[in-house]
């Protein structure tokens, strides 16, 4: 395949702020925007271009299909605290709206993706597409980010009780990957001290607080969103997703989830084509 045509989405022209640009075949394709994961302080854009957990073949079976398709950088938590995260990923999506004919892509037809940290900030811009709050939406929302759907894979839908899931699905409480990724992106454990900007930041970044408030259409419009998880993921629970759609289902806001048997935490069983094949499906639905 050809190289990613790169570039930057904001006038900050750093690496965080980057992006690869796969474009399509035809004019006016609908555009795929991935958002990689890494626990919001590692990982990067090129995952989409080659993987050894097959996030590349979300690129390739879109592609396929007709999408242009780009991956993102985005500010990590050891260079700026959240919303930072959120915003970087909103200018992305009006940057890609704004050149949308230069570009050849159809600014009605952009969809979100991502995985694990990812997938958590790609529930964020599903939900508060429409939602004119300044604490997401960040500089320039003169042009809009909504998006027309969304896929979230292995995500973060609450940061508040993924500690507590992990025992409730038979996993130890503590995971490797952890680190202290909630509290280096928010600012302090939970509870935050009260009255502080990390109190804030627990109380906006959590997905499924949206989600249970969510509307098919009006200021609390969310997005279609489909949900990919593995059964054994031991570092994010499948029932993080099972949750956000349970209550997007619930809300009659058009969403899906895929259930891969045995398949851990950024599992390549995840990406495998059936799963791909059944996700592009229901985007071709909407």
């Amino acid at each position: 395949m050809k190289a990613p045509q790169s570039g930057f989405y904001t006038r900050n022209h750093t690496d965080s702020h980057s992006y690869d640009f796969y474009p399509a075949e035809g004019e006016r394709a609908p555009l795929l925007i991935y958002v990689h994961g890494g626990a919001w302080r590692f990982g990067d854009k090129s995952a989409l271009l080659s993987s050894e957990n097959g996030v590349h073949r979300l690129r390739e079976v879109f592609a396929e299909a007709g999408f242009a398709c780009a991956s993102i950088n985005y500010r990590l938590s050891d260079e700026a605290q959240f919303p930072s995260q959120i915003h970087d990923v909103k200018a992305a999506i009006r940057h890609f709206r704004k050149h949308a004919e230069v570009l050849g892509v159809d600014p009605n037809r952009i969809i979100v993706a991502g995985g694990s940290a990812g997938a958590h900030l790609t529930m964020l811009a599903a939900a508060t597409g429409n939602l004119g709050d300044e604490y997401y939406d960040g500089p320039g929302a003169d042009v809009s980010a909504e998006v027309a759907a969304a896929i979230c894979i292995y995500g973060v839908s609450d940061l508040r009780t993924i500690f507590e899931d992990r025992p409730l699905c038979g996993f130890p409480e503590e995971h490797p990957d952890d680190d202290g990724a909630e509290w280096r992106l928010l600012g302090s454990t939970y509870p935050a001290p009260a009255g502080s900007d990390a109190e804030l930041n627990w109380s906006k970044a959590q997905p499924i607080d949206l989600l249970n408030r969510a509307e098919a259409s009006g200021l609390h419009r969310c997005a279609p969103i489909a949900f990919v998880h593995g059964v054994a993921d031991s570092c994010v629970p499948s029932v993080q997703s099972a949750r956000a759609y349970e209550a997007l289902r619930d809300r009659g806001i058009p969403t899906m989830i895929e259930l891969v048997d045995e398949a851990d935490h950024a599992d390549l069983r995840v990406y495998a084509d059936p799963i791909l094949e059944k996700v592009l499906a229901w985007v071709h639905e909407l």
